[in-house]
């Protein structure tokens, strides 16, 4: 019998469902991963509210067990563009059309109409914040240079490495900012790694590194989602991808990446590009409102484990937790945190 003395660390990956108290009867969250939903619904919440919300989140991951929490995105409209409204450069008052998510998605989309910069940091007070509300590690999350290019519409760079690289220097300050906070993890999101893999190659790994020059002493992680799992059409990314862009990452200065499994597995062969990196695998579907037992979720852990040491694995949901319910998705985490610990004892 294998016995793994290393405790396997569980975490979230970011967003949980929102507060019921924050959205209306007719609130679809799949609204909020392609736009701001409605300007009113955002400018009619109060501070208030969503500190009640990031309260709600905090006690609801704590009482599932999980190691390393963060705020639900609460405060998150789009968790793509909260963070442009703190940066110079975007105009949110004149929106255009813009075709995105591989063409995928047509939506109305901020306009970059001057130089990118970060003037009004904002992440190290949302986590002094949550310091005060919990013991757990907190995980604070922001979107990568990529994954903000493919959401917003440039009317002033007309160069993409240009831009990804002002970006990556304005996501820099408020890591920076959040390191002399005392946050220790900080992870970026970057789904367009995978389905732009030329362009992450090209620029937007260096873009990644940029992100967290001068953050010595955390956590830096990655999440390469494959997007959200649509019931209408499917629209994760192919599978393939992750393996180059696995590979990639293992050489840079990133210590942990976190990937989708629970959708569809990895081929085991793929634990192996990780390099020196820690892990953190997806064991729950977040786009599938069935709850995943504890019994397989431990068996899909100890399956990994015959290719990765437990010192290199942490586990977590595939993705954000947003499109759940709130009851389901602190089901799937019990049942996340019983796994890690009955494959540890």
């Amino acid at each position: 019998m294998l016995i793994y003395m290393t405790k396997i660390k569980t975490s979230v990956i970011g967003s949980y469902p929102k507060y019921p108290k924050l959205v209306g009867e007719d609130f679809n969250p799949r609204w909020l991963l392609v736009s701001e939903y409605k300007e009113d619904w955002i400018k009619n919440k109060t501070k208030e509210l969503y500190d009640e919300a990031v309260r709600w989140a905090i006690k609801e991951q704590e009482e599932s067990g999980v190691d390393v929490v963060s705020d639900g995105e609460q405060r998150r409209t789009n968790y793509i563009l909260y963070h442009c409204h703190h940066l110079d450069g975007f105009d949110f008052a004149n929106k255009e059309e813009l075709v995105c998510r591989g063409g995928k998605v047509k939506t109305f989309v901020p306009v970059i109409r001057g130089s990118v910069k970060a003037t009004k940091l904002f992440l190290a007070d949302e986590f002094r914040f949550l310091q005060s509300l919990t013991k757990k590690e907190i995980k604070v999350t922001i979107p990568s240079p990529l994954t903000i290019i493919d959401s917003v519409k440039d009317s002033y760079y007309f160069d993409e490495k240009k831009l990804a690289f002002d970006i990556a220097r304005a996501i820099q300050k408020e890591v920076q900012s959040l390191v002399q906070a005392g946050c220790s993890v900080v992870q970026i999101d970057e789904p367009v790694s995978i389905r732009e893999p030329k362009k992450f190659f090209d620029f937007g790994l260096k873009a990644l590194e940029i992100c967290f020059e001068g953050a010595d002493g955390i956590s830096k992680e990655v999440h390469i989602c494959r997007g959200y799992p649509n019931n209408e059409r499917d629209t994760k990314a192919e599978i393939k991808a992750y393996e180059q862009v696995i590979e990639a990452l293992s050489h840079s200065v990133v210590d942990k990446i976190a990937v989708e499994d629970a959708h569809e597995h990895l081929d085991l062969e793929v634990f192996k590009k990780f390099g020196s990196k820690k892990i953190i695998l997806g064991v729950v579907d977040v786009g599938n409102p069935r709850i995943e037992t504890v019994e397989e979720i431990e068996n899909r852990i100890k399956e990994v484990l015959k290719v990765v040491s437990p010192d290199k694995l942490l586990v977590a949901p595939d993705c954000g937790l947003l499109l759940l319910k709130p009851e389901i998705a602190k089901a799937k985490l019990t049942n996340l945190v019983l796994a890690a610990r009955n494959v540890r004892e």
